[in-house]
């Protein structure tokens, strides 16, 4: 191999580390000089000759007439030239060379597992990548690839299906084929000399600069690193830090711009500074906590509950909901942040499923300060994560005054997907269900009565929200088995001083081992037996997801009380979770008179049979999300039916867009079909079978009846036990909320059954839906 080629690719080894722009901005010139050339080369390459630095560079200036020296642009044209790049190409005819140096080089910089990232682009687990699939695997290493470029190099190797074992030969080919004639492995070669990983100094006229190939978060983070380049926002994220980083143009966001408009009615009297500015350049997306000894909880961890401090703004609702994710699953919130690395050009975005739609917000690190300090929740360090999580989410709702109060199942569903619900302490069943959600390892937030109790004496905050970081069982010498709540006030401070509190004469030192309560800082941080918990909380919001379920969501206009039908496949096993999603209240605030709130939402799942269909569950409920599908309830291989109608809470809709998502062990693929007029009935003939209560009405008809309460549609059926065709009337002497389905309709309807017949009715039920939403009813014979 030519000397040329040693140097070009010394030369590559620094664009994977710094932009030429910043190489020439660290040595203050607008050329890199012999000199500073050579000082680059020798960092990777010190054995190459001087005399032959010197040729290349004369060469290379001659060749693109810049006798000045060697510009940013020209810099990245003798990387990307293949005329000079003996070792990659003088030996071998590849026609997609010069796209595949390109991906190689984002194999280097990412370092992420070709077996991983396989898994994650095979969205429907076939263990097939599809030609959409493969693409997108392939632009998450390099993502300017053109529908040319992709033709070209699927058409220089066999057609055949790309199966785990033939991506990860592919891989190993292309590296093979970039770094020819080494006589190393290549997976080594593709790793950064250990020399780049210090501080490097180049002198330059007496003058000392820095040149900072890595710094420790870029050792555990990287941008875009296992990103979906199909999510809405994600490649115009990365085209727009690739723009700055071009024009060396610092980002300012012209949605959510640094203005009273963005601060709100409430907030106006803040201002804004960029958070580079505020910490001086020193700022990380994230860092790790070294700040607690005396409690091990969050030390020496990159993403911690204890990052986070709530300011000025009561959005208490979201800082709890964010501090337990990160208690437990800090890889979910590392997961948001497409560019996890601080950037001067302040090009952010944050990942949220909004509305039941994952996109990316974009965001600049301009933040809102007040009296010289970040005015709204920060860190407790120079970390920013939590801070433009915040914006995010204040741009997403249009202001930061419109994120002021909220209910935490929001903001678990828009970080995590996964389906919510509610649990109040006030039912007689709230204990087992707690443990329930506790065994299920759900993500809990909790919040305290908003009046009617004296919370000044105990340490809690009337109608505020708290975290539930973690349960455990302890056996007390007097008090025996009690449940203890570990619990966190976002402000990091202010803590209940009740029974099991930091300074309680009931810790032993082997039960705060057995707790993990092993300090008494004033973090905010405490314990509670789930007997005084009950007492002081009035509700649980809950939410149940796994970091690898797939979720799936399609957008559909639905019309006023028009039914919609889907057919799904199971193929394995599993848990999944079928949800409808509507728009939050705060994001109708400034348009009162549209009245808007929730609609109730019906939704019916059943099973196919060869007989008919399963009742399996149903919903009819007026929430943010309405779902079906249980935790730790498996659907079994088959085919099924979903069921969807919506009834409009705002009157002047006839129609309207709403978000249906699937969520589970493998892709979901959901298809829309024609009415099926005999779903609900036969799914109501399922509960007919399971209802032992029997009633006879006339001789010889048996009649049941009863009221799904979850689902909102009840039946009334009659079997005739006789020997003889039995004809009569029913009429419904008190309606009871109910509505007879069609065909029937008024306040009566006849029956003629034939001897051993059946005659099934179905109704409908108007909420609020109680034991007293059953119809009163006659008979008389005709």
């Amino acid at each position: 191999m030519s000397s040329d080629s040693y140097i070009q690719d010394a030369l590559s080894q620094f664009i994977m580390l710094r932009s030429p722009q910043e190489l020439l901005q660290a040595f203050g010139s607008q050329f890199l000089t012999l000199e500073q050339i050579r000082q680059l080369v020798e960092v990777f390459d010190p054995a190459i000759p001087n005399e032959n630095i010197k040729h290349f560079y004369l060469k290379t200036i001659t060749k693109f007439k810049s006798p000045q020296g060697i510009t940013a642009d020209i810099y990245r044209q003798i990387v990307d030239d293949e005329e000079l790049t003996l070792r990659a190409g003088a030996q071998n005819s590849y026609e997609s060379l010069p796209l595949l140096k390109n991906i190689i080089r984002g194999v280097r910089e990412k370092k992420v597992p070709i077996q991983r990232l396989y898994n994650f682009y095979d969205k429907n687990k076939d263990k097939e990548l599809q030609d959409p699939e493969f693409r997108n695997l392939l632009e998450f290493f390099y993502v300017s690839i053109t529908d040319a470029q992709f033709k070209k190099l699927r058409q220089e190797f066999p057609d055949h299906p790309l199966s785990e074992s033939v991506v990860v030969d592919l891989f190993q080919r292309w590296q093979e084929i970039v770094f020819e004639n080494t006589s190393t492995d290549p997976e080594i070669i593709l790793e950064a000399p250990q020399k780049t990983q210090n501080l490097l100094t180049v002198p330059k006229q007496g003058k000392t600069i820095n040149l900072e190939l890595t710094r420790e978060e870029d050792e555990k983070f990287q941008d875009f690193m296992g990103v979906d380049f199909k999510i809405p926002g994600v490649k115009e994220l990365s085209d727009l830090l690739k723009r700055c980083q071009q024009t060396q143009e610092v980002f300012t966001d012209p949605d959510f711009p640094p203005s009273v408009k963005s601060l709100g009615v409430k907030f106006s009297g803040n201002n804004w500074q960029r958070l580079q500015d505020f910490f001086k350049g020193e700022q990380r997306v994230f860092s790790i906590d070294t700040q607690h000894d005396k409690s091990n909880t969050g030390l020496n961890k990159w993403i911690s509950h204890r990052d986070i401090c709530q300011g000025d703004l009561g959005d208490c609702y979201f800082m709890s909901t964010l501090s337990s994710i990160a208690c437990k699953w800090p890889n979910q919130i590392l997961d948001l942040f497409p560019i996890q690395r601080a950037n001067k050009f302040g090009v952010y975005g944050v990942k949220f499923c909004v509305n039941g739609e994952w996109r990316v917000i974009p965001v600049d690190d301009n933040i809102p300060v007040r009296n010289g300090k970040i005015a709204f929740t920060k860190n407790a360090d120079q970390e920013i994560w939590v801070s433009l999580l915040e914006k995010a989410w204040a741009k997403v709702n249009g202001s930061y005054t419109n994120i002021d109060a909220g209910d935490p199942r929001e903001v678990i569903k828009t970080l995590t997907g996964g389906p919510v619900w509610l649990l109040t302490t006030n039912k007689p069943n709230f204990k087992e269900n707690f443990i329930t959600c506790v065994k299920q390892k759900c993500v809990m937030v909790t919040g305290t009565y908003s009046k009617n109790v004296d919370y000044s004496a105990i340490g809690l905050e009337a109608g505020h929200a708290y975290s539930i970081l973690n349960v455990k069982t302890v056996n007390h010498p007097q008090r025996g088995l009690v449940y203890l709540l570990k619990i966190r006030n976002p402000w990091a401070r202010k803590e209940w001083n009740g029974d099991w509190s930091d300074d309680s004469d009931l810790w032993t030192p082997e039960l705060r081992e057995q707790a993990g309560n092993t300090g008494k800082e004033n973090d905010g941080i405490f314990f509670m037996s789930l007997d005084d918990y009950a007492k002081y909380f009035y509700s649980v919001f809950c939410g149940y997801f796994k970091h690898e379920y797939i979720y799936n969501s399609i957008r559909l206009n639905v019309k006023r009380n028009k039914g919609l039908y889907f057919s799904f496949e199971i193929k394995k096993e599993g848990e999944y979770f079928f949800a409808v999603h509507q728009e939050s209240t705060r994001m109708y605030r400034s348009q009162p008179e549209l009245k808007y709130d929730y609609s109730y939402v019906r939704l019916l799942l059943a099973k196919e049979l060869n007989s008919g269909y399963e009742y399996l569950e149903g919903k009819f409920y007026k929430d943010i999300e309405t779902h079906v599908g249980r935790v730790g309830v498996n659907f079994v291989p088959g085919k099924y039916i979903l069921f969807l109608k919506i009834k409009w809470h705002v009157q002047s809709w006839k129609e309207h867009p709403a978000i249906l998502s699937t969520y589970g062990e493998q892709f979901v693929q959901l298809k829309q079909i024609g009415r099926d007029p005999n779903l609900v009935p036969q799914a109501m003939m399922h509960q007919v079978r399971i209802n032992n209560k029997v009633e006879e009405v006339l001789p010889g008809v048996m009649m049941k009846m009863d009221n799904n309460g979850t689902l909102g549609i009840g039946y009334i059926y009659y079997k005739n036990e006789s020997n003889q065709q039995i004809n009569f009337e029913t009429n419904l002497i008190n309606q009871g909320g109910c509505k007879l389905s069609k065909p029937e309709r008024g306040l009566y309807f006849k029956s003629y059954i034939p001897p051993q017949g059946e005659r099934l009715v179905t109704f409908t039920i108007t909420p609020p839906i109680t034991e007293l939403s059953m119809p009163t009813l006659s008979h008389k014979l005709l």
